[in-house]
């Protein structure tokens, strides 16, 4: 889904893709490259020019299947590497489960349009989307997302007053289910929420036939030590590396 609106653009690139979204949004960088193809000083010009028209971060992910000549010719042209923006790659294996939530979750796919800015308002609180940038990129993601038919989009109640606790989407493609956008409001976590929204879309996953399920964290978060926990096993570690926006 592109919306002229966000100045939003897709170039191959490389092998893989170059996604700008927009500024403020969140995919603003080049994805799977110089795995097969080699980066090249053309594919790094283009990179710069889009991104600095579209507003954004030159940006490019790098994993441990990334051509050594591509990420040579990455640092040369002065992109760094930042640790803090690591993320984990997990899977795990589909196979038939219960749904076991606790007593004090109850949770529900999203439906209506009613039922989506509910879940843009729940998750928007759980990232602690506070500025009007950073909400209206938030909701424009859910939005997309609810437009689609593949994708699975729940929220966690409590049981007793109906409140929101956090909310999760899942999306599936070829029997492989992708398990994101889970986020827990502050003052309900601790409670169970995030291991009863794993545990719903594992059992969904596996009614609607995937037999694999994948997914990320950021690197050493607590999100990542719970995936852990549900049986999912690191399998890769995206690197990003960025040069600042310029002039």
């Amino acid at each position: 889904m592109s919306d002229p609106s966000w100045g939003s653009e897709v170039h191959p690139f490389a092998g893989g893709w170059l996604v700008l979204a927009g500024p403020g949004m969140y995919i603003n960088q080049a994805m799977a490259a110089g795995i097969d193809d080699e980066l090249s000083s053309a594919h790094l010009d283009l990179l710069l020019e889009r991104s600095k028209v579209v507003g954004a971060a030159s940006t490019i992910e790098v994993t441990s299947i990334t051509l050594p000549r591509s990420v040579h010719r990455i640092r040369e042209r002065g992109f760094v590497h930042d640790p803090m923006s690591d993320i984990t790659c997990l899977t795990r294996s589909v196979t038939p489960t219960t749904i076991d939530t606790p007593d004090n979750v109850v949770i529900r796919p999203t439906e209506s349009d009613a039922d989506l800015r509910l879940w843009q308002e729940t998750s928007a609180t759980g990232w602690g989307h506070t500025t009007t940038d950073a909400r209206r990129a938030s909701d424009a993601f859910a939005a997309a997302a609810h437009a689609l038919r593949n994708e699975h989009m729940v929220v966690a109640f409590d049981p007793l007053d109906g409140r929101p606790l956090g909310c999760a989407s899942m999306t599936v493609r070829e029997k492989v289910a992708m398990l994101g956008g889970m986020s827990t409001i502050p003052a309900e976590r601790r409670q169970g929420v995030q291991s009863a929204l794993i545990r719903y879309r594992l059992t969904e996953a596996c009614r609607l036939g995937c037999d694999l399920a994948v997914t990320t964290a950021a690197r050493g978060r607590a999100s990542e030590r719970n995936l852990r926990r549900h049986g999912f096993d690191p399998t890769a570690t995206i690197q990003r590396f960025s040069l600042p926006i310029s002039g």
